[in-house]
């Protein structure tokens, strides 16, 4: 289950709406820096990172991703976590860059996984 349908499937006790929800955890800034990511990513070419063998892969996957959340077909944010983790897929491909977009990013995904732990 992801982090997003764990939290919205317990009992939220501040008993906020989901747009309120969002609000307060930083949602609607996350799929900012996400869209923001992804038009930094879409400069870059070749490269290798673990599970992707280039930034194009990697920006075809985070497109998706950010499709799926963005529209409602998924509420898992876990790619989210590994892909912005420190040192991970976005540092390899994106470097210096970027780091200070995707340590947001990490944050405010580590906040929800954390929440919903």
């Amino acid at each position: 289950m992801g982090f997003l349908s764990k939290i919205f499937k317990s009992n939220r006790p501040d008993n906020l709406s989901k747009i309120d929800y969002w609000k307060k955890w930083e949602f609607f800034e996350l799929l900012e820096d996400l869209h923001a990511a992804e038009k930094i990513l879409s400069e870059y070419k070749g490269g290798y990172s673990g599970e992707f063998l280039s930034a194009e892969e990697f920006h075809e996957a985070l497109i998706g991703a950010i499709d799926d959340i963005e529209f409602g077909n998924q509420t898992d944010l876990n790619r989210f976590w590994l892909w912005f983790a420190p040192t991970c897929a976005w540092d390899d491909f994106v470097g210096e860059e970027g780091i200070e977009l995707g340590n947001r990013i990490f944050e405010r995904v580590n906040k929800w996984k954390k929440a919903s732990s």
